[in-house]
This record gives structure tokens, C-alpha cells and sequence, in this order.
């Protein structure tokens, strides 16, 4: 290779430059037309195959020569700067012109043209070279989605199939080849292509992305991520709503699904588009359901995330695989993926998906949580829940209770059901985990059998009651000790918990191991024990005078 003697003038790239829009400017700043550059380059043996994505060392090094810049600012204007964050280059060699092949197969890669911010050109003329990446839908600085298509030619930017340079060098006009000769380029002027506002969430979803391009940490399911393996679960969880949003029902969900199917049906007619390969055309339905996948990755849990994606994997479609043979087959299943896709799978959350979506009808089914007690009572149970699950009782009764607070519109997770009860959002969490996996009925059998139980429970402010069993706690017992007097003489007065907790688990039918009896501290095996052998003492009138007693000036 000729060592290449440098150009009188020296242009260095701006900040996020591509290589192809900096070498227009270098051309036009010493006097060359491109096709005068790259031949110059060409001269001194320099292969310029691959020039926008990764080129030859060599190629690098006579460039650096050429322009008098250092290699590694030359490198960091190809799209090679992406590599091991946004794309996997590995195989990709300027000697071999097929090599493209295997880099393409991992899908989302750059091909012939790019995207571009119109008021970015407008301000200093410089392509970038995110603009390439599939990935990359709007421009933050201004708030706008990209473009990606010329008006006036109906061409992608920088469709030249012969050179990476546009022959109108550095000029802010198309430049596409027109086909009528060399000379004949499109003359647009791409600054004043309108642009469209880009949605917020598109925005957040894009500058979270351009923190993963710099390999900074990414907040993923509560914890922090490298940038890479962001970026890989985006565009892989991304795949997987492209295709299920291709099914019938997607579009309650979102409405980028309606636009998603005018794109796929002018794509292929014959079978859907392979979406892992390349996604949509439009940088705004791109951008839409990037967003969706985003905001199912930044969720600040798996178990919120569980829930985002669990209305997307009942569009599943049936087939003799099975539900999670046809998600894996249609996307890359990550360690990320695959959790989200187990946990978004499980019993639990099909049930809790059901009370979403089935909510009570008629305006007497309207749920009020001060009216469902904690805990639904035992005659209850009895009459409309036995048999409806492996588990014990207790913990039927419990999750009939919070699944009657679920079907509350406001309400999406079983935390929110527990805690709008009054209780602890993760014990909702492990109730409804233990109780769906033994669930010997239907979601809808489930239903209607708690919708029946709730109408039988006595109708009263549950959460008050409950407060005012709890504000007893820090009285005096003399209520306890004149109700031991009066119905159960030789009752100790140590013994005014175990009272408390009768009332609390009788009258205000709340969950046993909340019960202000324990003084803020949690039951232990003896305390139930004991609690128990005082229960089961009592005879009908001593419990209905307890109960009363509750009502009495403490």
C-alpha cells in the first residue's frame, strides 16, 4: 500500500458524525468531488468495502494520513463504534464481500440508506451515525421522530448502490441517482422535509438508548444492567410484540398494531414478515412498540413487568407446540426474556389477567373495598368455596378477598388488591402464587363462586371496624376484664389479646397474623397455639358477648 501524502486541508469529524457524511465535507473543504476522493484512496491500495460499517484497518490508517486525525476518531464515525452494544459485527470482513451475510442473519442491521433529523441537517450538515441503526426512531435534541424516505424521489437517503459518497458532496439537497446519467441527482432540499412530534414515551424509551449506545448501566426489572444487555433484551422483546401484535384482539392493547398490519401486508402476502430480521419500516411504529417493550423492561419489577407483558402472551395463538414453543420460536428468549415470559405464563397471572378483563357487570357489581373484609368468612367458604382449590382454608379464604379486590378497575397487581384490603402488598403476592397453583376450577367458575360469596357477607365498613379494634389496643382492658367477670369468671387478665385477635378474626373477619393482639409483632407458633385453645373455650354466648362487646363504651 502507497503511503498516502496528507490533504492541504484537515476536517475532522463532528461529535456522532458518520464517516461517509464527514468525508463529503472533507472533500468539499479541499476542492475534490467524492468520486476524486475515493479514487485518491483507492490509489494508494486502500479497499473501501464495508467503508460505512467497518473498514479494513488499512483502509483507517490511510484515511488518518490522508486527513492528519487520529485512527480511533475515523473508527468512532463507522457504525463499527456500535459494535457489541446496538449490533454484533462478528464475521464481518472487507476482504469478503459475503461476509455481510452472517452479520445480517442476527437481524436489526444497517442495509442500503439511512434515517435522518431534518432540523439536525438544517443546523450543521452532519449525518449521523446512529441514524443507521434500527434501533434509533427520533431525535431527541429536537424532539421529533426521523425520516426515512425523500419526498420528492420516494427513495430512502443515500440510496447509492455504487459509491458511499453522494456525488452533490456535502450540500444539504437528496442527491439520490435519478437513473438518467451521472450528472442527474434529486435536488431536494432534505432541511425542509417536515417532521413529526415524537410521543413521550418514544423520547424516554430513545434517550435510554443512547445511554446503553455509550455501554452506560440501564435500570432493567428494578436493577441495573449493562448497556448491552439492554439493548439486546429491547430489540429481541421487541421481535416477540411484533408478532403477537400481528394477531386478532392486538389492537385493544395498543393502536400502533393497526398500522403494523397495512406495513406487513405490503411486505409479503404469501406469509408474515420475519420481523427478527427487520422491523418495521416507519421510525413511528418502530418507535411505538420499542416503547412497549421498554416500558415493560424498565418496569420497576418483574412481577410489574410480569403483568405489562401478560396481556400480549394471551394473544398467543393456539397450536399442537404449545403457548411457549411459538413465543420462543419467534424471538432470541434471553435469561431476561425467559423469566419474563415464565412469570408473565403462570397460573397466577392468567387468573389475574381474567379479573382485568372480566370485571363484574351491572351497576350492583361495582366493587367497594371498604365493604370486603380481609379474609372471607368461614360460613362463606363453606357454602360457595369449598372445593374450588388444593389449598388450606385460610389461605382460600384470603385470596377470594383479594381477588374480589382485583377486580377493581384501579387496581392491577395482587400487592394493590392486599394493600387496598389493609394488608401488606407482598402478602397478596405469596397468597395468589400458592393459592393458583392448586386451583382445581376456572377463572371463571372462580368468579362467579367469590361474586356469590361477597353477597352473602354482611354488609359494613370492614376497614372501620378494623380501626376501631386497633385504636382498643391502646385503651385499657377493663373492657376485657368486665366481659371475663360478667360470662367467663377465673379468665385471666393477661388474656385481653387473645380477646382482641377473637374480635379482630370474628367481627372485623381480617387476617389473623395482623391482629393489633400481637402488638406490632408477628405471631409466632405458640402465640397461634394459645390464641387458639382461647377460641375454641368460648361457648356461643361468651362469643356473641365478646362480639357485642366490642360495640360497648371501652
Amino acid at each position: 500500500m502507497t503511503i498516502a501524502s496528507p490533504l492541504p486541508i484537515s476536517v475532522s469529524p463532528r461529535d456522532g458524525e458518520s464517516i461517509e457524511s464527514w468525508l463529503e465535507h472533507l472533500a468539499d473543504a479541499n476542492g475534490l468531488t467524492t468520486s476524486q476522493l475515493l479514487n485518491h484512496l483507492r490509489s494508494r491500495g486502500a479497499n473501501t468495502r464495508y467503508l460505512t460499517l467497518a473498514p479494513a484497518p488499512a483502509t483507517i490508517a490511510t484515511l488518518a494520513a490522508l486527513a492528519r486525525i487520529p485512527e480511533q476518531t475515523i473508527t468512532a464515525a463507522t457504525v463499527s463504534a456500535f459494535d457489541g452494544t446496538a449490533l454484533d459485527l462478528t464475521g464481518l470482513d472487507p476482504g469478503d464481500q459475503d461476509s455481510y451475510r452472517q452479520v445480517a442473519a442476527r437481524g436489526w442491521t444497517p442495509a442500503h440508506g439511512t434515517q435522518i433529523c431534518p432540523t439536525c441537517l438544517a443546523e450543521d450538515g452532519a449525518w449521523r451515525t446512529c441514524w443507521r441503526l434500527l434501533i434509533v426512531t427520533a431525535c431527541t435534541r429536537h424532539g421529533t421522530l426521523l425520516a426515512i424516505q425523500c419526498p420528492a424521489c420516494n427513495r430512502p437517503f443515500r440510496d447509492q448502490r455504487h459509491s458511499h459518497l453522494r456525488r452533490v458532496g456535502a450540500r444539504s439537497v437528496c442527491g439520490n441517482p435519478l437513473g438518467a446519467g451521472p450528472a442527474s441527482q434529486c435536488q431536494h432540499d432534505l432541511t425542509t422535509i417536515p417532521v413529526e412530534p415524537a410521543d413521550e414515551e418514544v423520547l424516554a424509551m430513545q434517550t435510554r438508548i443512547a445511554d446503553a449506545l455509550t455501554r452506560n448501566a440501564v435500570t432493567v426489572l428494578g436493577d441495573p444492567v449493562d448497556g448491552a444487555d439492554y439493548l439486546t433484551d429491547l430489540r429481541h422483546l421487541t421481535t416477540l410484540l411484533l408478532h403477537l401484535a400481528s394477531q386478532p384482539d392486538a389492537r385493544r392493547l395498543a393502536t400502533w398494531p393497526a398500522d403494523l398490519a397495512t406495513e406487513a401486508q405490503r411486505r409479503t402476502e404469501l406469509r408474515g414478515p420475519r420481523w427478527g430480521l427487520r422491523p418495521p419500516e416507519s421510525p413511528g411504529l418502530r418507535g411505538a412498540a420499542l416503547a412497549t417493550a421498554d416500558a415493560i423492561l424498565t418496569a420497576p419489577d418483574l412481577e410489574a413487568a410480569a403483568a405489562a407483558l401478560m396481556p400480549w402472551t394471551e394473544l398467543t395463538p393456539t397450536t399442537n407446540d404449545g403457548t411457549l414453543c411459538w413465543l420462543a420460536d419467534r424471538t432470541v428468549m434471553t435469561p431476561t426474556l425467559t423469566r419474563l415470559v415464565l412469570s408473565a405464563r403462570s397460573r397466577h397471572r392468567r387468573l389475574s389477567h381474567h379479573l382485568d378483563t372480566h370485571p363484574p357487570t351491572g351497576a350492583a357489581m361495582k366493587i367497594n373495598h371498604k365493604v370486603i373484609p380481609q379474609v372471607i368468612p368461614h360460613q362463606q367458604y363453606t357454602d360457595h368455596l369449598t372445593g374450588a382449590s388444593e389449598s388450606g382454608e385460610e389461605t382460600v379464604r384470603l385470596f377470594a378477598s383479594l381477588s374480589l379486590a382485583r377486580a377493581h378497575p384501579d387496581i392491577s397487581t395482587w400487592a394493590m388488591a392486599a394493600e387496598a384490603l389493609g394488608m401488606p402488598g407482598p402478602m397478596g403476592t405469596r397468597c395468589a402464587r400458592v393459592c393458583t397453583r392448586t386451583m382445581l376450577i376456572t377463572a371463571q367458575d372462580w368468579q362467579d363462586r367469590i361474586w356469590a360469596a361477597i353477597q352473602d357477607v354482611h354488609r359494613r365498613d370492614y376497614r372501620a371496624t378494623e380501626a376501631k379494634i386497633e385504636h382498643r389496643r391502646h385503651l385499657t382492658s377493663r373492657w376485657f376484664q368486665e366481659w371475663a367477670r360478667g360470662y367467663r369468671p377465673g379468665t385471666r387478665g393477661t388474656s385481653w389479646p387473645y380477646g382482641l385477635t377473637w374480635q379482630w378474626v370474628h367481627v372485623a373477619h381480617a387476617h389473623i397474623d395482623l391482629s393489633p393482639g400481637w402488638l406490632d409483632a408477628a405471631p409466632t407458633a405458640k402465640d397461634r397455639a394459645l390464641y387458639r385453645q382461647f377460641e375454641d373455650s368460648l361457648n356461643d354466648q361468651q362469643q356473641f358477648e365478646l362480639a357485642y362487646a366490642l360495640h360497648k363504651r371501652a
